[in-house]
C-alpha cells in the first residue's frame, strides 16, 4: 500500500505551483541586480576577446573528441588549454560578471551569463583534464574477455550485450565489464574531488550549487519531482515492463538484470524491419518530409563508416556552429540504432539551423532544449503511422511496436529521475555514492543490482547534473511533439509546414529557455502531462491505465 503523503505533496505543490505529477517543473529564479550602468569600452573589448578565444577553443577540442570516438585516436584535451590559461582564472570569470552587470539589454546579459557559467565550467574541466583523458583512453585500450568469443574492446560491451540471447552468457560478460570498472573508477574518484576542489576556487559553496545554476533549475525541488513520479508511474511501469520483459527475454521484471537491458532495448523481433544499410536513407526520407534536404547541407557530416575502433553509439559533435556539424554511426541494424541515428541527427539539424549572432547561444547554455529536439525525431522511430510509412510495418506490429517502445521510454524516465536522485544526494554529501546508487537505481528499475551494478556510479555519472536535462527533455519534446500534432496533423512529420515551425526554434539555438521553448508550444510552462499522456495512449490496451496525476 502507498504510504499517505499528502502533506508532502501539500508542501511540494506550493514549491513547485502546480498538481503532483502534471505540474510545471520549477527553474532558479535570477537574482535581482541593481540597475546597470552604460559598460566600458574597454572592458567590452576584452570579454569580446575572450569570447573568440573560447570560441576556437571548443574548436579544437570538439576535433578531438571526434577522432577519439571515430578513429579511436588517443585523447590530450588537458593540452588544448596550454596558452589559454587566463582564459579560466577567477579574474576572467569576474571580468564576465562584471560586464553582465553593466550591460542593460536582457538577451546580451543571458549570453554574458551563460559565458560566465562556461568559464567556470571549463576553468574545473582544465582542473581535472588528466584524469578525464586518463579515463577516455583507459576506455579505448581497454578489453574484456567475452566467454567463448576471447577478447573484445570494452566500448562493444552494450553491443555485445544486446546481441546475446543466452540469459546467463550475458551476466558472464557484464561480469567481464569488471576489472575494467575498477581501473577506471582510480581517475574518476580522482576527478570528482579534484572537481569540487576547483569549483570551490572559483567561488562556488558547492557542486551543487554551480550545477543548479547551471542548469537553471531548483535541484532539491526536482529532486522531489523525481521521488514523486517514480511513486506515481510504479503500477504503470512494473505491470509494462513486466509484460515487456516476458515477451522479449522470457524472463518477467523480477528476473531483470542491467546486463538484461541492451539486449531488451534492441527489440529483436522488429529487427527485420530496421537494417542498417536503411537507417541514413529513412533519416533522409524523414527530413524530406519535413522539408529538409540533408543531402545539400554540406555543414553536416555524417560519419557511417564501420571503423574498427569507432565507438558504435551514434553522437553529434558540432565541432563550430552552424558551419561544421559531425554526427558519427556505427550502423548495427535493430530499432535502438534507428532511434540513437534520429536522436542525434535531432542534435545536428538544430546546431545546423542555428541563426544566432551569440557564439554563446550557438554552443553554450543549458542542454535540456537541444535534447528536447533530438528526443522529437527520436520518438519517430515509435510512432505507429510513421512505422508503417517509412518502414512497411504491418499496423497491428507497429502497434505493439510502439507499446514496447513506451515501456523502454518510460523504464528511461524513470533510471533518470533516479540517476538525479542518486547525484543529488551524493553531491550533497552522502558518504556512501556506491551504496546510495544501488539503492536509488534498484528503486527507479524495480530489479535489484549485483555487486559489479553498483559499482558502476562513477561510469554512470554526468557531469554537473546534465542528467536533469535528459529528465526535463523528455517532457519538453512531448509538448513539442502535442503541439505540432495540434498545429499540422497527426502526421506533422510530412508537412514542410511543420519543418517550419521547427526551424524557427532550431535558429534561436540554445538563446531560449525551457519555458520560453514550452509557451512556443502552446503551453504555460513545462509540464510533465502531455509525455504521460502519451505514454498512456501507447500503452493502452496491454497494461492498465495509469492512475491520474493529482
Amino acid at each position: 500500500m502507498r504510504r499517505h503523503r499528502s502533506a508532502a505533496r501539500a508542501a511540494l505543490l506550493a514549491l513547485l505551483g502546480g498538481c503532483a505529477v502534471a505540474r510545471p517543473i520549477p527553474r532558479q529564479v535570477p537574482a535581482q541586480v541593481a540597475k546597470p550602468q552604460a559598460p566600458e569600452p574597454a572592458l567590452v573589448a576584452r570579454v569580446q576577446a575572450m569570447r573568440a578565444e573560447a570560441e576556437k577553443l571548443l574548436a579544437v577540442q570538439a576535433e578531438q573528441y571526434w577522432r577519439n570516438w571515430v578513429y579511436g585516436d588517443r585523447i590530450d584535451i588537458a593540452a588544448t588549454y596550454q596558452g589559454h590559461e587566463a582564459l579560466f582564472e577567477k579574474r576572467s570569470v569576474d571580468l564576465v560578471a562584471r560586464l553582465a552587470s553593466e550591460v542593460a539589454d536582457p538577451t546580451g546579459k543571458r549570453a554574458l551569463e551563460y559565458f560566465r557559467l562556461y568559464l567556470v565550467g571549463e576553468a574545473v574541466g582544465r582542473a581535472v583534464a588528466p584524469f578525464s583523458d586518463a579515463a577516455a583512453n583507459i576506455e579505448v585500450d581497454a578489453t574484456i574477455t567475452v566467454p567463448g568469443d576471447g577478447e573484445r574492446p570494452y566500448r562493444e560491451l552494450n553491443r555485445l550485450l544486446a546481441s546475446e540471447v543466452n540469459y546467463q552468457l550475458r551476466g558472464e560478460i557484464s561480469d567481464a565489464a569488471v576489472p575494467v570498472l575498477v581501473k577506471l573508477a582510480v581517475p574518476l574518484e580522482s576527478r570528482e574531488l579534484l572537481a569540487r576542489d576547483a569549483l570551490a576556487r572559483m567561488g562556488f559553496p558547492s557542486y551543487a550549487a554551480f550545477g543548479a545554476a547551471l542548469r537553471q533549475v531548483d535541484l532539491s525541488a526536482l529532486a522531489r519531482l523525481a521521488g514523486l513520479l517514480l511513486d506515481d508511474t510504479e503500477p504503470l511501469y512494473r505491470t509494462a515492463m513486466d509484460r515487456e520483459a516476458r515477451g522479449v527475454l522470457g524472463v518477467g521484471l523480477s528476473a531483470l538484470r542491467r546486463a538484461d537491458i541492451p539486449r531488451l532495448d534492441r527489440a529483436t523481433a522488429a529487427d527485420a524491419y530496421f537494417p542498417a544499410g536503411k537507417m541514413v536513407p529513412a533519416l533522409a526520407a524523414t527530413l524530406a518530409g519535413l522539408g529538409i534536404d540533408l543531402a545539400r547541407q554540406p555543414n553536416i557530416r555524417i560519419d557511417d563508416a564501420p571503423l574498427p575502433g569507432k565507438n558504435p553509439r551514434a553522437v553529434c559533435f558540432p565541432v563550430a556552429v552552424p558551419g561544421d556539424i559531425r554526427l558519427s554511426v556505427k550502423p548495427m541494424g535493430g530499432a535502438a540504432d534507428w532511434q540513437a541515428l534520429f536522436h542525434e541527427a535531432g542534435h545536428a539539424e538544430h546546431y545546423a539551423h542555428a541563426q544566432t549572432p551569440f557564439f554563446e547561444f550557438r554552443e553554450l547554455g543549458d542542454a535540456t532544449t537541444t535534447e528536447a529536439y533530438a528526443f522529437v525525431l527520436e520518438d519517430l522511430v515509435a510512432e505507429p503511422e510513421w512505422l508503417v510509412e517509412k518502414t512497411g510495418m504491418p499496423a497491428a506490429e507497429a502497434a505493439a511496436f510502439a507499446r514496447g517502445a513506451a515501456t523502454r521510454k518510460l523504464y528511461l524516465l524513470r533510471r533518470y529521475a533516479g540517476k538525479l536522485l542518486f547525484e543529488i544526494a551524493w553531491h550533497a554529501g552522502a558518504r556512501d555514492p556506491r551504496a546510495l546508487y544501488r539503492k536509488e537505481m534498484a528503486r527507479a528499475y524495480l530489479f535489484p543490482l549485483s555487486d559489479a551494478d553498483a559499482d558502476r556510479f562513477l561510469v554512470d555519472h554526468d557531469d554537473f547534473f546534465y542528467s536533469a536535462d535528459y529528465f526535463r527533455a523528455w517532457f519538453l519534446a512531448a509538448q513539442i511533439e502535442a503541439s505540432l500534432v495540434r498545429r499540422f496533423g497527426p502526421r506533422w512529420w510530412d508537412r514542410k509546414e511543420a519543418g517550419e515551425a521547427l526551424i524557427a526554434l532550431w535558429r534561436e539555438g540554445n538563446r531560449l529557455s525551457v519555458d520560453e521553448v514550452a509557451r512556443a508550444a502552446g503551453d504555460s510552462g513545462l509540464s510533465t502531462e502531455p509525455l504521460l499522456a502519451q505514454l498512456r495512449e501507447r500503452l493502452r490496451g496491454a497494461v492498465a491505465p495509469a492512475p491520474r496525476a493529482r
